[in-house]
């Protein structure tokens, strides 16, 4: 599991350098990853709400569980795929 959040940050930090480069040094880095935080953070919310009604009902945070990590899965590939056309688009097209 921590392979896996090490890489995520890895693109992250690796997608937010390559959009400085891209689009020059005017606070545009967060452009490209600013809807993938905003995601992270609705699966946290989620999984904050489970945590919170499973102290209130027994066996409900199970379901909220199963939804913040299908969030934060489906935004982990998006990202990935959009990195990867994002460097691709950088190395193999040319201007």
């Amino acid at each position: 599991m921590g392979i896996i959040v090490g890489v995520v940050l890895f693109l992250i930090v690796l997608g937010a350098v390559l959009s400085l480069v891209e689009k020059g040094a005017k606070g545009a880095s967060s452009r490209v990853v600013r809807p993938y935080i905003g995601l992270l953070l609705i699966a946290a919310l989620i999984a904050g709400m489970g945590l919170v009604l499973g102290w209130v009902f027994r066996g409900i945070e199970d379901y909220f569980f199963i939804v913040a990590k299908g969030v934060a899965v489906f935004t982990g590939v998006v990202l990935c795929v959009h990195l990867i056309t994002v460097i691709a688009k950088r190395f193999l097209v040319a201007d």
